[in-house]
């Protein structure tokens, strides 16, 4: 990459404020967010139980096997609030981790404006925000 060569356009179409997407955007993004939600919960109860399970019977390998379907989850669970998956490493302090996931501010999907964590919907372009 050049410093000193000129700034390009943006590949990708960002909304101005203000501008409403595409009903058709709008039910793909809402796709998107089942379909994170769903594989965060369908890694996340399997990963906590093992992990319970694993750390009362003392088995090692139950525990491990928990903490990684659980960071899978919380990889899920990142990109589902417009964050980097890599955040779900945050899934090695379990139940910490995911409150600190969830009170991170959430970015829009579409046009990546930041918004509190309890916000529902974007300000700028109207996106549905994950949960």
């Amino acid at each position: 990459m050049n410093p000193y060569a000129p700034p390009t356009a943006p590949t990708e179409h960002r909304p101005a404020p203000g501008e409403q997407i595409s009903p058709e955007r709008r039910a793909e993004i809402q796709r998107q967010l089942k379909r994170l939600n769903t594989m965060s919960f369908a890694f996340g109860l399997p990963g906590l139980v093992l992990q319970s399970i694993g750390r009362t019977t003392e088995n090692v390998l139950l525990s491990a096997g928990g903490a990684v379907l659980f960071i899978i989850a919380l990889v899920n669970y990142a990109k589902m609030r417009g964050r980097n998956g890599a955040l779900g490493l945050l899934g090695l302090f379990t139940c910490v981790g995911l409150a600190i996931l969830y009170f991170l501010p959430k970015l829009c999907l579409n046009c990546q404006a930041k918004h509190p964590y309890r916000a529902k919907q974007c300000e700028r372009c109207g996106a549905p925000l994950g949960s």
